[in-house]
């Protein structure tokens, strides 16, 4: 029985010593896979939204928001982890600045932050949509949503300037030169920074995106109800008509994408959060095999929490037919503006001009005489 538990437990250890030498050099290529694809992902949901059958729709502009601070987190904390991974010296250049001292931590702050809202205020506009209230679909506007959206961008960024006015180069507890804040507002950054920022995403953020979307599919329930197929047309009353009407094509392929985005905006958001949290206060564990599975988890938390910057738009596309057909068409176009382009330029005859390289100097005397 012994022998058997001794050859279970190296089994063990060699499964996760193998584990933390493979997982620092997949980390590498899982990096660059999630930038290449949330890069490209985030400029082409950019495209999509600002086209006009879906920037006519409330929804859109938080969904715009979305992929607008998306690609703003790529392009700073995840390019930053990209170029510690394979540039240790530029890396170390550019962290040991002042400025990307308060930039970094002001991104690190903000952009997971403006994430969470416009999920939280893109799924309060889908379920006043799918409400039968009248008083609801007075919020639905678009006028309202560009309000909104611009507040929260305020608020945001005026609540996180304290990164930018705080965090410096200075002597830590530990007596070595680290960004951080003044040591007599420690305590105060730790609930801010860390207790707030992980509160915040990892439990306020999921709590309401589960409420809402409950509600969102209660409201759809509701609506499917009252246009079964048993009931007539002319049994349905008035406002019963008006909120079928309101449920249109668009505001379904709208609620579908939501709903995916914030089942994998929890799932993925969770695993890091938990590992944020933990870290506050407790170091890392000193016995081996806890250290080797703390490893691992924090390689799988981090990549979760990447992906969730890189998402949206394969959730966009795998989930509407309207989305798909909105970008179809805007590739289309931009394909075929190129090509007759080219035809034009192609059929344009160019025109040779001869430039003499030398002339009559005899001429010009006898122009100088005159």
């Amino acid at each position: 029985m012994s022998n058997t538990s001794i050859t279970t437990t190296t089994t063990i250890s060699s499964d996760l010593l193998r584990a933390a030498i493979v997982l620092p050099i997949f980390d590498k290529y899982m990096i660059i896979i999630i930038y290449t694809c949330g890069c490209f992902g985030s400029l082409l949901n950019i495209l999509v939204f600002l086209q006009k059958r879906l920037r006519i729709k409330s929804c859109s502009v938080y969904f715009l928001l979305h992929s607008l601070v998306d690609f703003s987190f790529l392009n700073s904390f995840i390019l930053m982890t990209l170029i510690s991974l394979f540039n240790s010296k530029l890396f170390s250049s550019i962290n040991s600045t002042n400025v990307w001292c308060k930039v970094g931590n002001y991104f690190y702050f903000i952009l997971p932050c403006l994430t969470s809202t416009c999920l939280i205020f893109a799924s309060i506009d889908r379920f006043c949509a799918s409400s039968s209230s009248n008083r609801l679909h007075k919020i639905n506007q678009l006028k309202i949503s560009y309000l909104l959206a611009f507040l929260i961008l305020l608020v945001w960024t005026g609540f996180a300037l304290h990164t930018v006015i705080e965090y410096d180069f200075r002597l830590n507890s530990a007596n070595k030169i680290q960004c951080t804040p003044h040591i007599y507002n420690e305590q105060l950054f730790i609930i801010i920074d860390g207790y707030f920022f992980a509160s915040f995403n990892g439990i306020v953020t999921p709590l309401f995106l589960i409420l809402f979307g409950l509600l969102i599919v209660r409201n759809i329930n509701q609506i499917h109800r009252r246009t079964h197929p048993q009931s007539s047309s002319a049994m349905l009353s008035a406002g019963n008509r008006q909120s079928n009407v309101r449920f249109t094509q668009g505001n379904q392929h709208l609620i579908r994408m939501l709903l995916f985005q914030n089942c994998l905006a929890v799932f993925l958001n969770i695993p890091y959060v938990t590992l944020y949290l933990y870290g506050i206060y407790n170091t890392k564990p000193q016995y081996w095999l806890s250290l080797l599975l703390y490893s691992i988890f924090t390689y799988i938390a981090r990549w979760f929490w990447f992906m969730n910057f890189s998402k949206s738009f394969y959730v966009n596309i795998l989930c509407s037919q309207t989305f798909r057909n909105v970008l179809v068409r805007r590739l289309l176009y931009v394909l075929s503006s190129r090509q007759n382009r080219t035809r034009i330029d192609r059929s344009i005859p160019r025109l040779q001009v001869h430039i003499p390289t030398s002339y009559n100097s005899d001429y010009d005397l006898e122009l100088t005489r005159r």
